[in-house]
């Protein structure tokens, strides 16, 4: 998938970021350690450790004590791509130097035979692997570049980020051995993580996991520490933040995510679905930005791990609710919902779900859902983010099957993968409607991935050919030609007849009388956390009061505006304004090599524009429509 291509088109509508899925099985008891210390003796764990105090050239050396070796000739792997990532980055290539000893120190015969995977000889000596590791942010690599949420950093003096893909790998068929990790580190560095199993001791730190998928699901970040905590919801949020000049504080973070969690909490059940949880920031104090020009992060079972610009506490706290509100719904789907592709992971061949509409679109419309129904967000904004992947939706190939461009987003549809934000949320929300229609208002797609998660579940994967038929089973006959229809086939969604259900118009194309006191133009968020105006449906009063692209957006008639505020302001403004309304609007404007402050003023007046896909409130529903209204979203 196009993970730079699909971040710029998400921060256009709404500063949406783009998200990716890791995921495995559950955190694992007391008995598993107790397990784990017995394959260790048993010599049937992997032994890894790395001591980060001794990074060279921008390198780590990994020291592998294997399992014991039954077999004459064994093959040891690094992974072409890990769940969720939707790209083959082929992590082998950072890896250098390999070497497999006996435990006498002598080498035993390496064919190193493609990118990823090494065969090594005379197995039943193995004893011993090392080998040093690139660091991806940094690395000049051929192929495609990692993004970095997903990839590893190595500053010695200030930190490590530790994606465990990027440095431990597996040999063929022994995935599901224990892994233990022992890493060495700076004697005033925290490792972050969601990782349970772990014992600290001086500057010496142990996980423990029972598997290999477990371990690549638990991202490390080591720094200097700034960390809190949230109780909520029977779970332990722990907030960890780098941030190199200062500017962010975790508690900061903490307070803004604590109103998110609790309004997921609700949507969800009462309780959250983890008994634990990491939120791991990494912020970037460099002006130029990230390599991959792009910001965002990845989504795992227990953590998710950010990186992301440094801004000031406010607008940082706002990005990250705003990432957030997809991201932990992740914990429902797939971390509870999956099928057997990604429950038994191929990390070198692997195999794509045709679920894509379930795991990321219905993440991303729950995402918006959970803020319009708990009172979080304005209806308006709510139709304003649904209209918006309508339009982005319109770009993609409208006659391709839903499921099966799922199959095929790693090669043939690749570059259609990413309308999974876009139609594949516009799915769920279709979802919900009909199934609040069949339902008389008692029962959504929030009741229906709870049921799904009591009959699957962490543990067990359902057959990907056997969810629709299982949907339908737990629903209503109707939702069966639902699927049929709009995610196997390729119709278009039935907006008109869904959304007037609710009481809300959809028109596929239009003109509507506004008044915008920004003139049709939009806002984006650049990578200092400037608000800068971006031509969308630019009207006469636009070019009257000569607002250009790339203004930095300061205030309107006297308020200030920023990242937080803006949306309400806008709001405010356009409730509150007729036609002869005096507009005052402060910029910056980049000019013979500096920015200048500037004054725009005007008077308001309605203008008439072309639009597409419009969704306005009725403004005399029925009895019908308003009662299904307020189960569909409490409005």
């Amino acid at each position: 998938m196009g993970f730079h291509k699909t971040l710029s088109l998400i921060l256009k509508n709404n500063l949406l970021l783009l998200l990716f899925t890791v995921f495995s099985g559950n955190v694992f008891s007391q008995a598993s350690m107790r397990e784990q210390s017995i394959a260790v003796e048993n010599k049937s764990a992997y032994c890894f450790s790395i001591d980060l105090t001794k990074l060279h050239d921008d390198l780590l050396t990994v020291n592998l004590i294997t399992p014991t070796m039954q077999m004459d000739t064994v093959i040891y792997r690094m992974p072409a791509m890990v769940p969720g990532t939707y790209k083959v980055y082929n992590f082998g290539k950072f890896t250098h130097g390999f070497k497999a000893k006996d435990k006498n120190g002598k080498e035993l015969f390496v064919n190193h035979f493609d990118l990823n995977s090494w065969k090594i000889g005379d197995a039943k000596s193995l004893f011993s692997i090392s080998y040093d590791v690139e660091d991806t942010w940094d690395s000049n690599a051929k192929g495609e570049f990692v993004f970095e949420p997903a990839g590893s950093n190595f500053q010695s003096d200030t930190n490590f980020v530790l994606n465990n893909h990027c440095l431990y790998g597996y040999f063929d068929g022994m995935t599901r051995n224990f892994y233990k990790i022992t890493i060495t580190h700076p004697v005033d560095f925290f490792g972050s993580t969601g990782l349970s199993d772990v014992t600290r001791v001086a500057n010496t730190d142990t996980y423990l996991t029972p598997t290999y998928m477990q371990l690549v699901d638990g991202p490390i970040m080591y720094n200097r520490p700034d960390t809190s905590h949230i109780f909520i919801g029977g779970a332990d949020v722990l907030i960890s933040v780098y941030s190199p000049n200062k500017m962010v504080s975790s508690k900061i973070v903490a307070d803004s995510l604590r109103k998110l969690l609790d309004i997921q909490r609700q949507y969800l059940g009462g309780t959250l679905p983890i008994k634990n949880y990491a939120f791991i920031i990494f912020l970037n104090g460099n002006k130029q930005g990230f390599r991959s020009r792009s910001y965002g992060a990845l989504e795992h079972s227990y953590s998710s791990m950010y990186t992301l610009p440094e801004m000031s506490q406010e607008q940082i706290a706002q990005l990250v609710i705003n990432v957030s509100a997809h991201e932990f719904f992740h914990t429902l789907t797939p971390l509870s919902i999956h099928s057997k592709e990604i429950g038994d992971f191929d990390y070198n061949n692997p195999k794509m779900s045709e679920h894509l509409w379930m795991y990321e679109g219905l993440t991303e419309y729950a995402a918006q859902h959970v803020q319009v129904k708990y009172g979080t967000m304005s209806l308006e904004i709510f139709l304003g983010n649904m209209h918006n992947k309508m339009v982005s939706a319109d770009d993609y190939n409208e006659d391709l099957s839903f499921t099966k461009m799922s199959k095929g987003c790693l090669d043939e549809y690749e570059d259609q993968y990413t309308n999974v934000y876009q139609k594949g949320a516009l799915i769920g929300m279709c979802l919900d409607i009909r199934l609040r229609q069949l339902s008389n208002g008692k029962y959504g797609t929030q009741d229906m991935m709870r049921d799904l998660s009591k009959k699957y579940g962490k543990d067990k994967s359902f057959d990907d050919d056997s969810l629709f038929n299982d949907i339908v089973k737990l629903t209503y006959p109707e939702i069966g030609d639902f699927f049929n229809r709009y995610v196997i086939g390729s119709e278009m969604l039935p907006f008109t007849e869904l959304m007037n259900a609710v009481g809300i118009e959809y028109k596929r194309r239009g003109t509507v009388e506004v008044m915008d006191p920004l003139g049709g133009f939009g806002i984006r968020l650049d990578e200092n956390g400037n608000l800068r105006l971006s031509p969308e449906d630019v009207n006469d009063f636009g070019r009257q009061m000569g607002f250009e692209r790339g203004d930095i957006l300061v205030s309107i008639n006297g308020i200030n505006v920023t990242r937080q505020n803006y949306s309400d302001v806008i709001t405010q403004l356009k409730s509150s304004v007729t036609d002869g309304s005096k507009i005052t609007v402060k910029i910056k404007r980049f000019e013979n090599g500096k920015f200048k402050s500037k004054k725009l003023k005007g008077t308001l007046h309605p203008s008439v524009i072309s639009k597409q896909f419009q969704l306005t409130p009725l403004k005399n529903p029925t009895p019908e429509q308003i009662k299904l209204r307020k189960a569909w979203i409490n409005k």
